[in-house]
């Protein structure tokens, strides 16, 4: 479980992103743990700086920064021999692999398919889950709680107001399985197609 932070994760983002949201949130929840290495967040940051270029670099820094400040507890630095344990992974996601495995986490969430497979296949002490699996995973071990999380989607959304429907049919673009389990047991008709993104602060 999560420990209580002093610094909560950063949630204004540059745009209204219910993905990047919920897992946050979920994390503040102390619905699960997650677990970075340091060369994680650098690549976080050069990719900030290197797609965002309309925003001021030390803008861009000061979020990571705030990143790095929140996952403290989190943050895996990974050397050599953690890297001889997974050279049957592709050598680019040598870093992503690693930092888990020392944590001695219990997955992996990925949407990379092919990283999904080298995982699976590799024999390394650890499941490969993609990010629908590992949030309908969460909302079966803790459905109050996925629902917590939820409605606190939906309070922080202010201007316009988001309705629970609004919001399932925002969550299922990234999370289809959990979206339409929460919104039928919460008397909901099928998910029609998602409205534009909106920004919010």
């Amino acid at each position: 479980m999560a420990q209580e932070l002093e610094h909560p994760p950063v949630r204004h983002t540059l745009c209204d992103h219910p993905r990047c949201d919920f897992l946050l949130t979920a994390f503040d929840h102390g619905l699960f743990e997650p677990i970075v290495s340091t060369m994680v967040l650098d690549e976080v940051e050069r990719t900030l700086i290197d797609d965002f270029r309309h925003v001021n670099p030390g803008s861009l820094r000061r979020r990571v920064e705030h990143m790095r400040a929140a996952l403290a507890d989190q943050t895996v630095d990974v050397d050599a021999a953690g890297f001889a344990r997974v050279v049957a992974i592709n050598a680019k996601d040598h870093h992503v692999v690693v930092a888990p495995l020392a944590a001695e986490a219990t997955c992996l969430v990925t949407n990379d398919n092919a990283l999904g497979s080298e995982i699976t296949g590799s024999g390394l002490s650890i499941e490969a889950l993609d990010g629908d699996a590992f949030v309908l995973r969460i909302r079966e071990a803790s459905p109050i709680s996925v629902s917590e999380v939820i409605d606190a989607l939906i309070a922080k959304r202010c201007r316009p107001p988001v309705s629970p429907a609004s919001m399932a049919v925002r969550l299922h673009v990234h999370f289809p399985a959990m979206a339409a389990v929460w919104l039928a047991q919460h008397g909901g008709g099928p998910i029609l197609p998602a409205e534009p993104p909106f920004r919010f602060g």
